[in-house]
């Protein structure tokens, strides 16, 4: 959400969006918000099916799709330099993006290192 703040909803300067040529704007498109959505409605999935579900391999599920959150905001730091000016608070996104990524992922490691695969035995008597 954060990262999508900064490229959606965050306001743009229009005078450098105007300053990108067409072939800027539509490589922005193709590049990075076209994969934005994909991501957005992937992790949609993901955490709806958290939600609703308690089985062991979702935990696996969402630290996949915290390092492809990751990969994403590493995509669009590599790629989306001439982005930085026509949408100025896209770098303070990206940088809380991987910030937050980063927390999320070692949280979901650590579920996974604290909580065996198998319920605890217990002996009687």
């Amino acid at each position: 959400m954060i990262l999508g703040y900064g490229l959606r909803f965050s306001r743009p300067d229009r005078e450098a969006w105007g300053e990108l040529e067409a072939g800027g704007r539509f490589g922005a498109f193709i590049l990075i918000y076209l994969p934005f959505y994909f991501l957005a409605l992937v992790l949609a999935v993901v955490v709806v099916l958290a939600l609703v579900s308690t089985r062991g391999w979702l935990s696996g599920l969402l630290t996949t799709a915290a390092v492809g959150v990751a990969l994403f905001a590493c995509w669009v730091a590599l790629i989306g330099t001439p982005l930085f000016e026509a949408q100025p608070h896209l770098l303070a996104s990206l940088i809380w993006s991987l910030a937050a990524d980063g927390v999320a992922f070692v949280a979901l490691v650590g579920v996974w290192l604290t909580h065996p695969d198998h319920p605890a035995r217990t002996v009687n008597g």
